[in-house]
């Protein structure tokens, strides 16, 4: 296959821009440690976290029926995602609202709770609108703008905040949430077909064996806030347990060896969803190459802690390695092969065993906790369980046949 080949099909244009929007993540969280106070950091850190959650929750896995439901128009489909997903977005404001309010310091006044609030309603609807507009650039866009619309928005938002800070001394948190909304309403113009009638709509609606999603969308909501409450459970439970120093640990490896199947699933798995006509390796070349691509970067990571090139404070990050590891394997592979279950119409049984394995995760997090066990044995027992689980499912999946 040659390179113009695999740059047309979208794989390489996707996963340039989702490489180029980690970078330029990285950079925006240098910009905040080096030229933004931590109060400031703060208070755009809570309304970032609320509002990703609102347009989480509001999208309901919108992004990915849109990539699925190849045998529907990709605009009319696009237009309804939209208006559905705002409709959550309007719905789900007292549950973000309290949740804001809950995070806001008591000294704060009216004012401010009215302007925080503010920021993450126009920052959720915009975010969700960019999340949306990523997955329609995979059907309706060329290469270039697949690349372009992952990583302009979280460059355009650090060069933001960098130049604001740096040469007009803007350093509140009033800056980095204008240059974060600046970002996502960037990324948003790229939802313009959806509006523009004159526009050719390019999807072929009467694919052979076309892939689809016929999930409800309440289940399509359960599988999304079982995501979200999973993950805000082993944060906050694992904090709690063993301090925020070990909570620190855990989730800054799985920031970073968390990007690797993400990036499997955008740069892969969305992209033979939204082009399942096209000729490609088969999806345990992409298991692999991820697979290689985590131990390498657990080999930089364990390197740079023996050499004392990380501070010292992040030694125990060695003890967390191999398990996170582990677990971070299993999730790429279950991501290379997770579009074959609406190639093969069994998109609900693959829903369903998610939220098995969401339910494993959260029994895996609380239950140490009540019949006792050292830090050690809870972290294998919660790493190898949905490393176990998370191949079973692959296994599982793979085995799909018409």
């Amino acid at each position: 296959m040659s390179l113009e080949t695999f740059w047309r099909r979208g794989a390489a244009p996707a996963a340039l821009g989702s490489l180029g929007s980690l970078l330029s993540q990285a950079a925006m969280a240098l910009f905040l440690l080096g030229l933004f106070e931590p109060a400031a950091v703060g208070l755009y850190s809570v309304v970032a976290q609320v509002s990703f959650g609102w347009a989480t929750l509001a999208l309901a896995q919108s992004p990915l029926s849109l990539l699925a439901n190849q045998h529907l128009s990709a605009l009319h489909a696009g237009r309804q995602a939209w208006r559905q997903s705002a409709q959550r977005w309007l719905w789900l404001t007292p549950l973000a609202l309290l949740a804001l309010g809950w995070s806001m310091p008591a000294a704060a006044g009216l004012e401010d709770h009215y302007a925080v609030m503010a920021w993450a309603a126009a920052m959720a609807l915009a975010q969700l609108s960019w999340m949306l507009a990523q997955s329609l650039a995979l059907r309706v866009h060329s290469p270039l703008s697949i690349a372009a619309v992952r990583v302009i928005p979280p460059l355009l938002a650090a060069t933001g905040a960098a130049l604001a800070a740096g040469i007009w001394h803007r350093q509140d948190s009033q800056t980095l949430l204008l240059a974060a909304l600046t970002g996502y309403v960037a990324g948003a113009l790229w939802l313009w077909p959806l509006w523009c009638p004159t526009t050719t709509d390019t999807a072929k609606a009467t694919l052979a064996r076309a892939s689809s999603d016929t999930r409800s969308e309440r289940l399509k909501f359960m599988h999304t806030f079982s995501d979200v409450l999973v993950a805000l459970a082993l944060a906050s439970h694992w904090a709690r347990l063993y301090g925020a120093t070990e909570a620190g640990c855990l989730l800054i490896l799985l920031r970073v060896m968390g990007f690797v199947p993400a990036l499997v699933s955008t740069a892969w798995s969305q992209v033979v969803l939204s082009r399942p006509e096209a000729q490609r390796p088969p999806s345990w070349f992409a298991a692999g190459t991820a697979s290689l691509g985590l131990c390498a970067l657990a080999g930089v990571i364990f390197v740079s802690l023996q050499q004392g090139w990380l501070p010292s404070a992040w030694a125990h990050l060695r003890h967390y390695l191999l398990p996170v590891l582990l677990w971070q394997i299993a999730a790429s592979v279950s991501a290379a092969v997770s579009h074959r279950p609406f190639r093969f119409q069994q998109a609900h049984a693959y829903t369903w065993s998610c939220l098995a394995i969401n339910a494993l995760q959260t029994l895996l997090v609380l239950g140490p906790s009540w019949w006792g066990g050292s830090q050690s044995q809870h972290l294998w027992l919660l790493t190898t369980g949905l490393a176990l689980a998370l191949g079973l499912q692959a296994l599982w999946v793979a085995r799909l046949k018409h």
